[in-house]
């Protein structure tokens, strides 16, 4: 079983259409976890998430609270570094919480043999179908396998040396030097690890939030030569939408669809439908429409433009080509 960790901060109706995609396509058994955190208002739009799936076994939602300071950095200060951004981001920090112990901890009590992590701005258009043979790889390997799943031939950019198999696609993540999907052996999107293989190395790993579990977690990872065999479907099953953009520890480029708008929507019944492209060459998207659904009504609050459009020229195989304002 999949145990699917999917970070959430002020976008519930996003998550919510997240989550109409993973019930809709993600056929292998699975657990969700929401670890959210909201600011404002928008504690409100992931109460009416709570009520709206409380029926669902299998969906749970777990949030982060502030802390003097998380005692599982004990097992991940080895360095000047790692004291130096622990003091920074966590101890008596008023905005420091206790991400990093909880997302440890929902993994370490679970009772997935197989974890993998989602963003809330992430959407599943195809079914995910995952094969005995996939799972006996990571299974055989779990310190140095992976299933990635926003990945297939259907990309542009897909290097020469990712090799076909029988139903898919496998390569070595430290063939090339060049950052792109094929070289990052780390991700919070849609890829599939052991459970315990990774917990033990995330436990090693200092990070605050998705974004430095990201960037320090593939450092790591990188530096230690792990996870070097990449897994992938043939066709690529995720896409990330570029809707807006709610860290400030990254300028990765958006349409600036104001999260506190849709949120007072969410309040007020609605939901949200993305017209996302028949063709799938790339693994993040501006959408070519966005609705806003409630009853009979159906609200256009955005068609593809020339602002949309040079986003999109701005995304590629190495993420986002440049950070923007």
């Amino acid at each position: 079983m999949v145990l699917n960790i999917i970070f959430s901060y002020n976008r519930a109706i996003q998550l919510d259409y997240l989550l109409q995609s993973v019930l809709q396509h993600f056929k292998t058994d699975s657990k969700i976890v929401i670890l959210y955190h909201t600011s404002g208002n928008h504690k409100k739009g992931y109460d009416l998430l709570k009520e709206k799936y409380a029926g669902q076994q299998n969906i749970s939602f777990v949030e982060r609270k502030n802390v003097l300071f998380d005692v599982s950095y004990i097992k991940a200060i080895h360095s000047e570094k790692d004291w130096k951004f622990f003091k920074e981001k966590n101890l008596f920090n008023k905005y420091g919480d206790n991400f990093k112990g909880l997302l440890q901890n929902i993994i370490r009590k679970s009772d997935c043999e197989f974890v993998m992590f989602n963003t809330d701005d992430g959407v599943f258009f195809d079914d995910v179908v995952i094969s005995d043979e996939i799972f006996n790889i990571i299974r055989n390997n779990p310190e140095n396998a992976s299933y990635r799943l926003y990945v297939g031939e259907n990309l542009e950019g897909q290097p020469s040396y990712v090799k076909k198999k029988n139903d898919y696609y496998e390569w070595d993540y430290y063939t090339d030097t060049v950052v792109h999907h094929w070289s990052y052996p780390f991700s919070v999107d849609a890829t599939i690890y052991h459970s315990k293989g990774l917990l033990k190395y995330l436990e090693k790993m200092v990070y605050h939030n998705p974004v430095t579990l990201e960037e320090n977690g593939c450092q790591y990872i990188l530096q230690h030569r792990l996870f070097r065999i990449g897994l992938s479907p043939i066709q690529s099953k995720l896409v990330a939408t570029k809707l807006n953009r709610v860290s400030v520890d990254s300028l990765n480029p958006t349409i600036h669809i104001k999260p506190d708008f849709l949120n007072e929507k969410f309040l007020d019944g609605y939901t949200l439908e993305l017209i996302i492209p028949e063709k799938i060459d790339n693994a993040n998207i501006v959408p070519d429409k966005i609705y806003l659904i409630k009853g009979d009504t159906k609200e256009l609050i955005y068609s593809m433009d020339a602002q949309g459009e040079k986003i999109q020229s701005l995304l590629g195989i190495e993420g986002a080509k440049e950070q923007l304002e």
